[in-house]
């Protein structure tokens, strides 16, 4: 392919049916976009949008197995992944939908509006959708909330239409802050909800709520700093884990304890979402 370069790529990659969801679960830890599955055969293709080809062959490197790298003209990969773009349920009343989805949503669902452009947070990953399940149940109105790796900013916006009133979302990716506020405007709550790209050590003051969907490296990385932003008597909501790493996060966040555990149990190496308190 000669010399890799930074413009938007995607990775291919044939595997069996019984890999699927171990491998899907991979891809997402190593960055990608967004995932198309094809079947072919007996096998199924696998597509991964990535932001460029460098973070492609960094990941088919990774999975240690053969895979394709192709890159597409700039930005184009925007409107390819688009075309696959669905609503995702979460909880007993949350519907995340793109806005270019038609979608009839019935009187009690709470529809979520979210584009998430290039940023983590579609709504598709089931560590999202289970810390959108939590903040669910954990809401109740008027609460502060930090989202610490806000991405697309559905949490953020999320937790604003579940009545949080003082809302705050931080990261490190520069873009992720146009899309919170754009999706923060498309849901009218603008008014409650913040964004920064200020390192989660200078933040502030301590929160009623405290979400972060991040992988464990980055969760017990940080883990001393989230303790702090949570407020006495509050809740810390840890998403982005495996059921396998439940006993290492326990242990670094303590003092908090594990109040509540959800599990998604539709995919194999389940995802785990912890409340602490």
């Amino acid at each position: 392919m000669g010399e890799l370069s930074y413009q938007d790529a995607c990775l291919s990659i044939r595997v069996g049916a019984d890999e699927v969801e171990i491998l899907s679960e991979r891809l997402w830890q190593l960055g990608t976009l967004g995932i198309e599955e094809r079947s072919v055969g007996m096998e199924v293709q696998l597509i991964a949008g990535f932001d460029s080809a460098v973070a492609a062959d960094f990941a088919a490197a990774r999975l240690k197995k053969f895979a394709v790298v192709e890159e597409f003209a700039s930005g184009t990969h925007l409107d390819h992944w688009r075309n696959f773009a669905t609503i995702y349920r979460a909880g007993n009343r949350l519907v995340v939908k793109p806005p270019w989805v038609a979608y009839e949503p019935n009187p009690v669902e709470l529809i979520i509006w979210i584009d998430s452009g290039r940023s983590f947070g579609s709504g598709s990953h089931p560590s999202t959708r289970l810390a959108l399940a939590e903040l669910e149940q954990l809401l109740e109105g008027n609460e502060s909330l930090l989202d610490v790796g806000c991405g697309s900013g559905i949490l953020s916006v999320a937790a604003a239409r579940l009545g949080a009133i003082d809302v705050l979302g931080i990261d490190i990716d520069p873009s992720a802050m146009r899309v919170t506020e754009e999706n923060a405007r498309a849901n009218g709550v603008e008014e409650f909800v913040r964004c920064s790209i200020m390192p989660l050590e200078e933040v502030d003051g301590s929160y009623d709520v405290v979400v972060a969907n991040m992988l464990a490296s980055t969760l017990i990385q940080n883990a001393d700093v989230l303790i702090k932003r949570v407020r006495a008597g509050g809740r810390l909501v840890i998403s982005g884990i495996l059921e396998s790493q439940i006993g290492i996060i326990s242990e670094v966040m303590k003092p908090l304890k594990v109040l509540k555990a959800q599990q998604d149990e539709t995919i194999t190496g389940s995802w785990v979402c912890l409340c602490f308190g």
